[in-house]
């Protein structure tokens, strides 16, 4: 893990909060997370340098992560699952319990989705584009534009059975559009383009790389390879978007409860979703601004994305998914 440098006043207010939330923590706690390596490398420090208590982290996509809690069901060795579609934790909800922390009443209400899960950052959705690399063909401003022939295997997109965030973008193409149907119609026209990952984490890079010209991905990972004076633009998809809280959720039969609880504590802390908006993502609380960089949302068509219904149909969706990757891909 790379360790950065950490401030006093960090560590001191994430102490004051744990001490006003809970007992502070000590040993260990056993951390699943899909999250970016980025949010791991900073926030991780922060919590065991204020707590005493050592993160044992477990680093793996939601669904890899998800069969090892299968698994390991009867007898949990994980005690959180952090940073992962909330529709994994909704559709498999005996492996869960709920915790409230002391932490949520900061927390925004529209952000709130489920009672097994609190919410980690609020997730957009959007397009990152590598101009240089259209060989002519205009910026795609839609999601239909995505399923035109002059983007034909340039569009970089995670699989939707192995990534929790390319579930998303496949749920939100079907909301984003008059029906179900239409939308279904959509994106098997989309999927015809796409050039298919097994990791969404390679889908920005290569873009930014420039051996493809466009991608579906997280605003926080195209906005990283932006700052970095990559040659990438964010796009935000004129139908709509999918503005959507990920997941941190406690582990039923956690070997080490209370020092998940703090770890969830910590997460929906100022100091915690201070360091999330400075990493680019939305934070969830009302008190803590976005990074300046991105768009305000009040200029992002948000299609009011219904994790519910995404819970609910993952089965027949996912079956879908696949009949239609076998046909087109």
């Amino acid at each position: 893990m790379t360790m950065r440098k950490i401030s006093l006043g960090a560590v001191f207010g994430v102490i004051a909060g744990l001490f006003a939330s809970s007992a502070l923590a000590d040993g260990v706690v056993n951390v699943y997370t899909a999250a970016p390596q980025n949010f791991i490398d900073e926030m991780v420090p922060v919590f065991e340098a204020a707590t005493g208590t050592k993160v044992e982290v477990i680093k793996a996509g939601s669904g890899e992560l998800l069969n090892r809690l299968t698994a390991e069901s009867a007898k949990p060795v994980a005690d959180v699952l952090w940073s992962v579609d909330g529709t994994v934790v909704d559709f498999n909800k005996t492996l869960f319990e709920p915790y409230t922390s002391v932490n949520d009443a900061a927390v925004l209400p529209s952000m709130k989705k489920s009672d097994l899960w609190s919410p980690f950052t609020a997730v957009v959705t959007c397009f990152i584009v590598n101009e240089s690399k259209l060989d002519g063909a205009p910026v795609p401003q839609s999601w239909a534009d995505l399923a035109k022939p002059e983007y034909k295997g340039v569009i970089s997109v995670a699989r939707a059975d192995k990534s929790g965030s390319a579930y998303i973008q496949y749920a939100t193409v079907l909301q984003a559009f008059s029906d179900e149907a239409a939308g279904m119609e959509k994106y098997k026209e989309m999927l015809a383009n796409f050039v298919l990952s097994d990791s969404s984490g390679a889908v920005p890079r290569l873009v930014n790389d420039g051996e493809l010209a466009v991608g579906v991905t997280l605003e926080d990972a195209a906005l990283r390879y932006k700052e970095g004076g990559g040659p990438v633009q964010l796009v935000y998809p004129s139908e709509g978007t999918a503005v959507a809280p990920d997941a941190v959720a406690l582990i039923k039969g956690a070997p080490n409860p209370d020092n998940a609880k703090a770890f969830i504590d910590f997460i929906l802390s100022t100091e915690g979703q201070e360091i999330v908006a400075k990493l680019g993502r939305r934070p969830v609380r009302g008190d803590v601004k976005s990074n300046a960089a991105l768009a305000p949302l009040s200029e992002i068509k948000d299609i009011n994305y219904d994790f519910e219904w995404a819970a609910k149909e993952r089965d027949r969706l996912m079956k879908t998914w696949s009949d239609m990757v076998l046909d087109v891909q």
